[in-house]
């Protein structure tokens, strides 16, 4: 037994010193010189480094991707918000041009009718109902606007006050149903009555009413205010005359009135709190 494992001890023992021998060589022999147990080490890790490198890169995509999505969801607010701030301004520089542009119109109505005391005023709420068509205006008493004041742009008549508060009036437009006041045709003189009706209320046009059934009034005459009743003064233009039609009960005749102002389209007025009465 004894010489069995002496044998198994020195092929053990030439075993090693053969291994030995072998790793000597093939260290000798590799090109990058590196140790056997050091190649055989990194062939082992390489597979573990490749995944843990790959694990860091993606890791810091990731955190890149964030941080740069952070930057420019910051960068697009600053942007929005320096829209925002532009769009205001412009909007601020069109509300002083038409200000601007009431006040020159103030003057020039001020310039021909001495008498007027006007206040300008911004449109801030518009009723369309069936009902009605009426619009809401941003001066009231303390600026010294009343019951009845006329309502007006440079290029003519657009109604009257109705309803007053401290800082806003309700303004009942010349195409309301309720609405009704003294015309004369500037052309042929003819006096007739100017009012709204339900039936052209939706197409913002106006009757003229009362006229003879032998009226000289035609398409494209001008109709203004006759100054009658003491609410509005004379001169002012309501519109135009579309067309005259016969009164269903074959009396008289009606002429449809396209107004001067387009109603739909008007942000600004001018409030006439009180004028001389001339004959």
């Amino acid at each position: 037994m004894r010489d069995v494992f002496e044998k198994k001890w020195v092929a053990i023992l030439l075993a090693s010193i053969l291994l030995c021998l072998v790793m000597v060589i093939w260290s000798a022999l590799s090109p990058s010189h590196a140790s056997p147990v050091s190649n055989l080490v990194n062939i082992l890790m390489t597979p573990i480094q490749d995944g843990v490198s790959w694990v860091t890169n993606g890791a810091k995509s990731v955190v890149e991707h964030y941080t740069k999505y952070e930057e420019l969801e910051a960068e697009n607010q600053e942007l929005r918000k320096e829209l925002a701030d532009m769009r205001g301004a412009l909007r601020d520089a069109d509300q002083a041009v038409l200000e601007n542009e009431q006040l020159r119109a103030a003057l020039g109505m001020k310039t021909k009718n001495s008498s007027y005391e006007m206040e300008s005023a911004e449109i801030i709420a518009r009723s369309n109902d069936t009902w009605s068509r009426s619009f809401t205006i941003d001066k009231g008493t303390l600026s010294g606007v009343q019951i009845d004041n006329c309502v007006v742009t440079v290029d003519g008549l657009v109604g009257y006050v109705s309803e007053v508060g401290t800082n806003w009036a309700m303004v009942t437009s010349i195409v309301d149903p309720s609405s009704q006041l003294s015309a004369i045709a500037s052309r042929t003189r003819e006096v007739a009555t100017a009012e709204g009706s339900f039936e052209l209320m939706g197409q913002n046009v106006l009757k003229l009413t009362y006229l003879d059934k032998e009226t000289k009034i035609v398409q494209g005459d001008t109709v203004e205010t006759s100054g009658y009743g003491g609410i509005f003064p004379k001169g002012l233009i309501i519109g135009s005359v579309g067309e005259v039609k016969l009164e269903t009960h074959g009396a008289s005749k009606y002429a449809i009135i396209t107004p001067a102002v387009d109603l739909k389209k008007i942000t600004r007025v001018l409030v006439i709190k009180s004028f001389e009465i001339t004959e």
